[in-house]
């Protein structure tokens, strides 16, 4: 026999990819994307504004600056976007005109809102003592006659 002597093979340390963490990062990165992508647009109503051939386009910077005031055909009042009770509107209307006061109002009142409930808005406005209130329309093209009201 030969004096030969083998020494027993080494272990190789294997390499495991643990890619549980991995795809939980992935997962919160595609959720993360998705809510900021739709943010936007959660706040946004159809509303169904009446045509106007005399009304003129605001600029994109100052509608930034207005307080909001949506009156649905449904009744639902919103105030920059939050639902409101009519009750609370001149309080928080006089809260919004104190922090600052050079913001104007606009009231966007669908087309089949009835006269009586702008009229009223115009005066909770006017008392909460904005100087400046604003009806919002669509422009309509001069060659079209306004469309009437349903």
């Amino acid at each position: 026999m030969s004096g030969m002597v083998f020494a027993p093979p080494r272990r190789q340390n294997s390499v495991v990819l643990n890619i549980t963490p991995l795809v939980d990062v992935l997962f919160l990165l595609i959720i993360f994307f998705t809510v900021a992508g739709t943010f936007k647009r959660t706040g946004a109503l159809e509303l169904r504004l009446p045509d106007s051939t005399t009304s003129t386009p605001v600029d994109a910077g100052t509608e930034e600056q207005e307080v909001q005031v949506v009156l649905t055909e449904t009744g639902d009042l919103l105030l920059d976007g939050s639902h409101t009770e009519r009750g609370e509107l001149s309080a928080r209307l006089r809260s919004m005109r104190a922090e600052n006061p050079t913001r104007r109002v606009m009231i966007k009142a669908e087309t089949g809102v009835r006269h009586g409930d702008v009229v009223g808005l115009l005066d909770i406005v006017r008392e909460a003592g904005f100087p400046g209130v604003g009806i919002a329309t669509l422009q309509a093209l001069p060659s079209q006659p306004a469309r009437p009201a349903s």
